[in-house]
């Protein structure tokens, strides 16, 4: 490794320590003496470089300079340790100034405001040619065909006198963003949220068209007009207007780590799921967020680590699994279901193992919330499991999950087995099954559509008893009515 790469990763450790542990200052030392040691001969330069959403650390050294606006930052050889130390504190820190000294030389991106400043109110556009020096197209079509050429004129004189397309092209951009720009700064002076919303995702929108030196510049530079309160403005906005969710979606997720704060903070502070469905999808869709979410699994209140699992099983992020399997032994029988919900999402291979322990589970509900996640994700390796769990299960609720799954499954085996299971009626000393289970057996064929539930159902109809029959007729009635 060279020592501008080992300095660059023992200082992102010691802006890292600074920030997460700064009591901790045996260690603090020990890094502040080897990057001094570092840059002792030579001098490093360091750059931020393109902010690129999910894929750092929030605790890199890339991520702190980003998150404070720092372009570069130049050391010079023999830089002193208190230098180095006022900069890496500066870089923990979220609001202290990140400044130059005497061997340290730190580049700030400007704001958009001084961005604006500078830009022109009209581009001056000076033609490399004049309209009277530009061949005609009957000159240039003479020379190849030896005729003269009599169609009409398509291209026009004028055309290198006016300026270069992509001159004039850069220009809208730039007079675009300025619009948007100042229609966002008006609304969040009056506090219209809405309108502020509104004038940031047309932002958004047209930031892809602007050249990329330029893009990052004027993405920094919107981001920093924004505050905790108009963020929490947006998310008041996807949560009460559905029209406008996707928009706010759209802007939140762009808005980066500081939007992911304030959604995260918003869930975790209610017991209540339904109304912040849309905050779920939001902060799903944002992978960079999840160091954010992943210590309320292990730590949270029990509504906390409900909302967590939630989350994490829709970022769908593997290093979540093997925490969320620590969950499934929780007292709390909530969050054993939201657990096993979660792990559903992740590749089966990696949580089968989970799903068997929530199969076994002395609750009733957290059996009923892993045969729900075996149907969600159709896991038909567990269809032999839930037909043996048929035979033994009391709950009625879970028998009934148990039951929908293998109707989901659709395997031979599951098909054969509630076959079976509505044609077993129950007797003295023989077993079987009730009326009502039978019945349900019946209804979890009928689920899914395809050659094999319909000949389930013409069995049952034909050999089944009184109930079975009358109920099996009635589903296949159903179905050629429906067929037209």
């Amino acid at each position: 490794m060279s020592s501008h790469a080992l300095f660059e990763q023992l200082f992102g450790e010691l802006v890292a320590l600074l920030r997460t542990r700064p009591q901790d200052h045996a260690a603090q030392d020990r890094l502040l003496a080897q990057c001094t040691a570092l840059v002792a001969g030579r001098g490093v330069s360091l750059v931020s470089g393109v902010e690129i959403l999910g894929q750092d650390d929030p605790l890199s050294l890339k991520s702190r300079l980003l998150a404070r606006y720092v372009d570069t930052v130049a050391v010079a050889a023999r830089a002193e340790a208190e230098e180095l130390l006022h900069l890496a504190r500066a870089l923990a820190h979220d609001s202290a100034p990140v400044g130059s000294t005497q061997h340290v030389r730190v580049v700030v991106t400007p704001s958009i405001d001084r961005i604006a400043a500078t830009v022109p109110e009209e581009l001056e556009l000076v033609a490399s040619r004049t309209g009277d020096e530009r061949r005609r197209c009957g000159d240039r079509r003479a020379v190849l065909s030896g005729a003269r050429y009599r169609g009409p004129e398509r291209r026009r004189a004028e055309r290198r006198a006016a300026g270069e397309r992509r001159l004039l092209l850069i220009k809208h951009q730039a007079s675009d963003l300025l619009r948007f720009q100042a229609r966002f700064v008006e609304a969040l002076r009056q506090g219209a949220w809405a309108p502020a919303l509104q004038a940031l995702h047309a932002f958004v929108d047209t930031l892809p068209s602007v050249p990329v030196k330029d893009r990052r510049t004027y993405s920094i530079g919107a981001r920093r007009m924004l505050t905790p309160t108009a963020i929490a403005g947006f998310v008041d906005i996807a949560l009460r207007d559905a029209l406008d969710a996707p928009t706010a979606a759209r802007v939140l997720r762009w808005i980066g780590l500081d939007g992911a704060e304030v959604i995260l903070k918003r869930i975790m502070e209610s017991e209540a799921t339904g109304p912040r469905r849309v905050l779920y999808e939001i902060l799903g869709g944002m992978p960079d967020a999840f160091p954010l979410v992943l210590p309320y699994i292990t730590r949270g209140r029990w509504h906390e680590v409900r909302h967590a699992a939630e989350l994490l099983g829709r970022m769908g992020n593997r290093d979540a699994i093997e925490p969320l399997k620590h969950r499934l032994v929780d007292p709390d029988e909530r969050v054993r279901a939201a657990v096993v919900s979660a792990l559903a999402e992740f590749p089966l291979s990696d949580v089968a193992d989970g799903l068997r322990i929530a199969l076994a589970s002395p609750s009733a509900t957290t059996r009923s919330a892993a045969a729900e996640a075996i149907a969600r994700r159709r896991a038909s390796a567990f269809a032999m499991p839930l037909l043996g769990m048929l035979a033994q299960e009391r709950d009625p609720d879970a028998w009934r999950a148990e039951a929908r799954a293998l109707g989901v499954l659709q395997t031979p085996d599951a098909m054969t087995g509630l076959v079976k299971v509505a044609l077993s009626r129950r007797a003295f000393l023989r077993g079987g099954f009730a009326v009502e289970q039978r019945l349900e057996a019946v209804r979890a064929i009928a689920q899914t559509e395809g050659p094999v539930t319909r000949a389930a159902l013409e069995r049952l109809a034909g050999e089944g008893d009184g109930a079975v029959r009358g109920e099996a007729a009635r589903l296949l009635a159903d179905r050629a009515r429906a067929a037209g």
